[in-house]
Parts: structure tokens; C-alpha cells; sequence
């Protein structure tokens, strides 16, 4: 049977929305019925994830993530990916049937840190951030030394402009120059896209052809959509998966 992923997303809406395109972006072919099959799931009603945690009602927000889940589960998808990296740190507490069709996000930013071994700013919500998703993955020791944190200040100002802006839907472009000057702030030329809103940068990037920027932008969902047959063949774990940077 044709695999089929499934997006949990809306997580935010746009991004996830963006996510669809970008697979097609990539995927399309010269017959539209050989072109991906995927299932978006898109659920702008889950509560806010950096929220929720803070309030310490993790159970609750893994009961409507489960029960998401189930519902794609149930729809015959072959793979999922969790459009919100946030999220991501209710994966160890869910059912093993689920873990095991999940693409990690994280586990794909830490797969390319290893591969680039350059350092990069890590551009996330304070949600992620707080909860420590990336330092708790496996392998994140490895990798420590290409991750370079923004400062406190920084942190909120990045936050703050992900969910008054992008997620807002406000032009990307005052956020692509936010991104220019920290990238020159922590001399760095690359960004980790730690926050699945971001992708909504990534797409804008790739859409216009990079505009000569100068950074690049190390985003899982591009990755995904970049090498989506890959990802989504149940036969192919996606840690093993090759992937190198376009």
C-alpha cells in the first residue's frame, strides 16, 4: 500500500499549512496520482503548549494529543510528524504503538548538528526552551558544542515576535532581519529552526530564492519535505535516513 503521512498540526495553523505545501513543493511529479499522500490534521484549539506546561497540566494536554493522534492512527497514515516541537516534550509518556510512528523533530535537528558540525543559533519558543526538549534527547551531548543559546533577552524577544508576528500572520520579512542581526550578534551564518513556526520563514526563504541572506536555516520540516519518500517508507527508520544539506 501507498504510505501515507499523517501531520498533527494547527499547532501553529499556518506553519503546519505551510509544511503541506513545502512537501509538494518538493514532491510533486509529472503524474499528480504518484504524487504524496498526506493527512492534515489541523487543530488550532489545543491550548497553548509553553502555557500549559508552565501550569504543570501535562496530562491533560497528552490525553488531546493521544486522542489526536488516535484519529490519524486511524485514518491508515504510515508515519507522523507533530508539527510543533514544543510538543514534542510529551513524547516519552506516549503509548509505544505511537512513539513508534513518530518523526522526531528534535532528533532530526540533532542528526544534522552532528552531520554540519558548525555552531548555529537555536531559534525556539520559550516553551521548548524551558522544558529542556533538545538537552533531554539522546545524543545531545555530541552535539552541545554547535548550539549556541540566544541570551535571556534574546529569548523573549524571539518568542514574543513568533506569536505577535509569524504566527499572526504579519509579514515574515521583519522577522527574516531580526533573524540577519542575530545571526551577526553570535557570529554565527546558520539558524536551527526550533520552533515549527519558523518554517514559515524556511518556505518564504525558499520561495524567493534566498534573496542572497546570510544565514541558512537548518528547519526538520524542509528536511522532511526535501526527502519525504524516505521518511515516510515504514521500512526505513529515520534515523538512518541520509540527508545532506541542499
Amino acid at each position: 500500500m501507498k504510505p501515507v503521512l499523517g501531520v498533527l498540526g494547527g499547532l501553529g495553523p499556518l506553519a503546519s499549512a505551510d509544511f503541506l505545501s513545502s512537501i509538494y513543493d518538493y514532491n510533486l511529479t509529472g503524474v499528480e496520482q504518484h504524487s504524496p499522500s498526506v493527512i492534515l490534521y489541523s487543530d488550532p484549539t489545543f491550548p497553548d503548549r509553553t502555557e500549559i506546561f508552565r501550569a504543570g497540566r501535562d496530562r491533560e494536554l497528552l490525553a488531546l494529543t493521544e486522542a489526536a493522534l488516535d484519529r490519524l492512527c486511524n485514518m491508515g497514515i504510515t508515519k507522523i510528524v507533530i508539527a510543533c516541537i514544543t510538543l514534542h516534550h510529551l513524547v516519552p509518556q506516549f503509548r509505544p504503538e505511537l512513539r513508534g510512528k513518530l518523526i522526531s523533530l528534535p532528533e532530526i535537528i540533532i542528526s544534522r548538528l552532528g552531520e554540519a558540525r558548525q555552531r548555529h543559533l537555536l531559534i525556539t519558543s520559550s516553551g521548548t526552551r524551558s522544558t529542556r526538549i533538545f538537552e533531554n534527547q539522546t545524543g545531545w551531548a555530541g552535539v552541545a558544542p554547535y548550539a549556541i543559546w540566544p541570551d535571556e533577552a534574546d529569548q523573549q524577544l524571539i518568542h514574543e515576535r513568533i506569536y505577535h508576528e509569524i504566527k499572526a500572520n504579519a509579514p515574515v520579512e521583519p522577522f527574516v532581519s531580526l533573524l540577519e542581526d542575530l545571526c551577526a550578534k553570535y557570529e554565527v551564518t546558520s539558524v536551527v529552526a526550533g520552533c515549527t513556526d519558523i518554517h514559515r520563514v524556511t518556505r518564504h526563504l525558499y520561495l524567493n530564492g534566498g534573496k542572497q541572506r546570510k544565514f541558512s536555516v537548518l528547519d526538520p520540516l524542509q528536511i522532511i519535505a526535501q526527502h519525504y519518500r524516505k521518511f515516510v517508507d515504514e521500512q526505513v527508520q529515520y534515523s538512518r535516513v541520509a540527508v545532506r544539506q541542499q
